[in-house]
């Protein structure tokens, strides 16, 4: 390499600065005035760009409200009005528009037919022109809103929405708007004025600023080749100079209307003016300083040698920062004297401190390494002393050497007596410790691998459960090898998997077998003994217990039916609580007579020894019988004892014919299901007389279910069988809702529904029926339910609120079936009931029975007493009619006054009869 030529520091500093003065002030006073021209022809072009976006988007946002609003008001009209829609409540048309107007400043709202005739309107309604006919014409055919803005006349945003109603377009709602909230919002957000230039005159329309229609016929826009439809323009006018924008945000269409805008821009271009004049003066102050640069560039030299002077005494006193600061390294492509007295200088002090560094960077590792390895002591001592595991070492020979604090807590002993000590004679039991002595000393004598076993650990609280792992530690490290013991105190999961054992076969309540596990005996015993007996034992009234004394007292019951079970003799081979208030035995082969005697024990109750009665179902094993087989004979057998009453038994018989009742019922209530849902059901009415008019007072409604092919089908075992299964409650909804149906199409008609008692467990009934008197504009006082006395008392609380709040309604109440049920005249006292209906048992031989007479002048007695009506079923014949009367019975109902009829038949002539009572005849 050719070493660097020399150049007179003079030189250096003469040539240089005169031509970059030179150059540097040509160059930058041209580049900053071409650059700032630039930068604000792009910015206008970016403004206009974002304009029109933004112009765009507050088109699409005005049409879209007016549709938005129109779709409403077309929603509306389609939901709350029925009829055409010339007959739409005008006030409830005029709130509409003025929440419009008021709210969103629109102009105008019309109502169009599907004819296209203006219905009404609202605001400043124009005559229909053509474009807005051919939008109305677009849109009911399409059934589609349509938007957009017209300039016809007056520029106008408009919005038309389709009125649908039972899939059919029955008209049209068209909504306009001015276009003042565009100009407003468009200022608002970008500071710009605007105008709207009409397609076809292309004079203004409308524009923010009044002076803009003026000026704006005289301006000539360009648009970039890339660009066409982004215009611009400049005007001065008075010393004002603004900047103009011509858009196009609608496609393109010989109708589209541009938008032009305009900003004040004055004060922007007096600035570029003003940044020229700042560039020369910069380029003359530029120059001065050039020639003052060269009048100090002596002086400059010397301080450079002062600096090298001074350094060289700082490198002694090591202070080699100070040195390297007073002596900054410039790269030079020319070097001159000073150069290379600078560069030695510097490089002595970056050899010096290098050494010097690498001597203190040594101290410093060998500090810290010291204070790591002692934080690493104190954090595995910690480790060890925290861990809540038994952690020790010991040498081959068994010597303990070190244990942590876990093991002094479960041994009772410091570890100043746990060190020194045998492990295998201290921690584990005499036996043990000899065998695990030789296996531990003889696997590690040729191998590294961890030693594992558990062991029993005597501490003061008792045995624990200890499992060891022993790795071998130290081998490596050429010193005495130590065993590393850890130990793991598996007691409390020893324990937690017994108990898990415990549950997975045993209720934990009583002790007695579970479920599964009773069934995986039982079918073991089948399958050894192949004999036996199995008895279902439920508890009579056990929900009552609990809701009434608690869950404590429901397991106490419990509980003392699994020790009577434990004591009966002869005891059985298998006892299990099934779960709740069930209970299950198995007995091997026993005479049938000790197995009946077994049964009638369990059902009796002990109330000194808080024992329920109960319900025994009873299974003998048949040939060839499964657990499951079994299971279910005996769960047939408890069903059969349930529906005999509290504290009975039954044992099952095939001949019986339980299975076959219970697919009879299935049947049935498929039948219904079916029958509901393919709507085969029909309503028929019988009359209700006022027997001292004569007259109809109301109708009983009854129900009636179609076969598949049309056949009336015997309504008792299909309604037993929607009982069962909890779908009457939606048969009585579909009768109450028929029911309320025929009294909206026939003013005047009186109804009686039937409830069942699945329907008294529905607390939002009132609501219910609210809802649909509501829907169907009916009187409540035109509907009596009639519930019956069985299922009134069974739920008396429930149901007399309940009946509270439905005659609240309006609606009447009946009590249907007096006097065949277990009631007392007391409950008529508490039930909210109008007529009280008494049993036809007692009303059909009123003629020949004087104890009838008897019984229901009683009954009709204390009826009148509260208050209430009485009525009469099963009225047959005239006798039975003259008994009725005598005995003072308000109304009456049976054969001899009608026979239930369809309703269609009963109500064709309705209208044409008088209003209020009907004659039947």
């Amino acid at each position: 390499m050719r070493p660097a030529r020399f150049l007179s520091l003079k030189w250096k500093l003469l040539l240089p600065l005169t031509l970059a003065v030179a150059l540097g002030t040509l160059a930058l006073t041209w580049f900053n005035d071409r650059q700032l021209r630039r930068t604000t022809e792009q910015a206008r072009l970016d403004s206009a760009v974002r304009n029109d976006a933004l112009l765009q988007f507050l088109i699409r946002q005005n049409e879209r409200q007016l549709v938005d609003a129109g779709a409403g008001l077309a929603d509306f009209l389609a939901a709350s009005h029925e009829g055409p829609l010339d007959a739409a409540p005008g006030h409830l048309l005029q709130r509409y528009w003025e929440q419009l107007s008021l709210n969103q400043g629109f102009e105008s709202l019309r109502l169009y037919d599907a004819d296209r005739q203006l219905l009404t309107g609202f605001g400043n309604v124009p005559a229909s022109d053509a474009l807005i006919d051919k939008v109305l014409a677009a849109t009911l055919k399409t059934e589609r809103p349509t938007s957009g803005l017209t300039c016809a006349g007056r520029c106008l945003f408009y919005g038309v929405s389709p009125v649908l109603r039972g899939g059919l377009t029955v008209g049209a709602v068209l909504v306009t708007s001015d276009m003042s909230g565009l100009m407003s919002a468009f200022l608002q957000s970008s500071g710009r004025e605007l105008a709207i230039v009409a397609p076809a005159t292309l004079l203004p329309h409308v524009a923010t600023a009044p002076d803009m229609l003026r000026v704006l016929p005289d301006l000539r826009f360009t648009a970039p080749a890339d660009l066409p439809r982004l215009a611009s323009a400049l005007s001065r006018s008075d010393g004002v100079i603004h900047d103009w924008e011509k858009l196009h945000p609608l496609a393109a269409s010989p109708d589209a209307p541009a938008f032009v805008t305009r900003k004040d821009v004055t004060r922007q271009e007096a600035a570029i003016s003003r940044a020229f004049l700042a560039n020369l003066a910069t380029g003359l102050g530029v120059f001065l300083a050039a020639e003052a640069v060269l009048l100090l560039s002596l002086m400059w030299f010397m301080r450079r040698l002062n600096r090298v002077s001074t350094s060289l005494p700082l490198l002694g006193e090591g202070r080699w920062q100070r040195a390297r600061h007073r002596l900054p390294l410039r790269p030079q492509k020319l070097n001159d004297e000073l150069t290379g007295l600078e560069n030695a200088t510097r490089t002595l002090a970056t050899q010096l401190e290098t050494l010097d560094t690498a001597s203190r960077s040594q101290q410093h590792e060998l500090e810290s390494l010291v204070e790591t390895l002692s934080h690493e002591r104190d954090f595995i001592t910690s480790l060890l002393d925290t861990a809540q595991a038994l952690i020790l070492t010991q040498d081959r020979r068994g010597v303990i050497r070190m244990a942590n604090h876990y093991v002094e807590s479960l041994t009772g002993l410091p570890e100043s007596r746990l060190i020194g000590q045998d492990f295998f004679d201290r921690l584990l039991s005499p036996q043990e410790g000899r065998d695990w002595r030789a296996r531990l000393l003889t696997h590690f004598g040729g191998d590294t691998a961890p030693l594992r076993f558990e062991a029993p650990l005597a501490t003061p609280d008792g045995p624990r459960n200890i499992a060891w792992i022993h790795s071998l530690i130290g081998q490596q490290a050429g010193a005495e090898s130590l065993i590393l013991s850890v130990g793991i105190d598996l007691t409390e999961l020893k324990s937690a998997q017994a108990q898990a054992s415990f549950l997975s076969e045993y209720d934990p309540l009583t002790g007695l077998y579970n479920r599964p596990a009773f069934q995986r005996r039982v079918a073991h015993a089948l399958g050894e003994v192949g004999g036996g007996a199995v008895l279902l034992v439920d508890l009579d009234d056990f929900k009552a217990i609990n809701d009434l004394a608690g869950h404590s007292a429901g397991d106490a019951v419990i509980q003392h039916m699994a020790d009577r079970l434990r004591e009966l003799k002869p005891a059985p081979a298998l006892a299990a609580r099934l779960g709740g208030d069930e209970f299950a035995l198995y007995f091997q082969p026993l005479p049938d007579a000790q197995l009946l005697q077994i049964a009638r024990l369990l059902c009796k109750g002990d109330s000194a020894q808080h024992i329920a009665t109960a319900c025994v179902g009873l299974a003998l094993v048949q040939e060839n019988c499964t657990v499951d087989t079994l299971m279910g004979h005996a769960d047939l057998a408890l069903s059969q004892a349930r529906a005999k009453g509290r504290a009975n038994w039954h044992l099952y018989n095939a001949k019986d014919g339980i299975r076959e009742s219970l697919l009879d019922r299935t049947a049935q209530l498929a039948l219904i299901t079916e029958a509901l849902r393919q709507d085969r059901l029909q309503l028929y009415l019988q009359p209700i007389l006022a027997l001292q008019s004569g007259l109809v007072a109301h109708h009983e409604v009854l129900l009636r279910v179609l076969g598949p092919n049309g056949q009336i089908l015997a309504p008792a075992p299909l309604i037993a069988a929607a009982e069962g299964s909890g779908l009457i409650r939606e048969i009585d909804q579909w009768v109450l809702r028929h029911a309320i149906a025929l009294i909206a199409a026939h003013p005047g008609l009186r109804l009686a529904v039937n409830l069942s008692a699945r329907s008294l467990d529905t607390p939002d009934l009132p609501a219910q029926l609210d809802s649909l008197f509501q829907s169907y504009r009916v009187a409540p006082q035109q509907l009596t339910l009639e519930i019956t006395e069985t299922a009134a008392l069974n739920q008396l609380a429930d149901a007399e609120s309940l009946l509270a709040g439905i005659r609240d309604l309006g609606c009447k109440i009946a009590l249907d079936d007096f006097g065949v049920g277990f009631s007392t005249f007391q409950y008529l006292k508490h039930l909210p009931v109008d007529f009280v209906k008494i049993d036809g048992s007692f009303i059909s031989g009123l003629d020949r029975s004087e104890d009838d007479r008897l019984f229901v002048r009683a009954l009709v007695e204390a009826v009148h007493g509260y208050g209430k009506l009485a009525v009469a079923e099963y009225v047959e014949n005239e006798a039975v009619l003259k008994q009725v009367i005598a005995l003072g019975i308000d109304y009456g109902q049976g054969y001899h006054f009608g026979r239930p009829q369809l309703a269609e038949d009963v109500l064709k002539d309705f209208q044409n009869r008088p209003q209020g009572l009907r004659d039947v005849s």
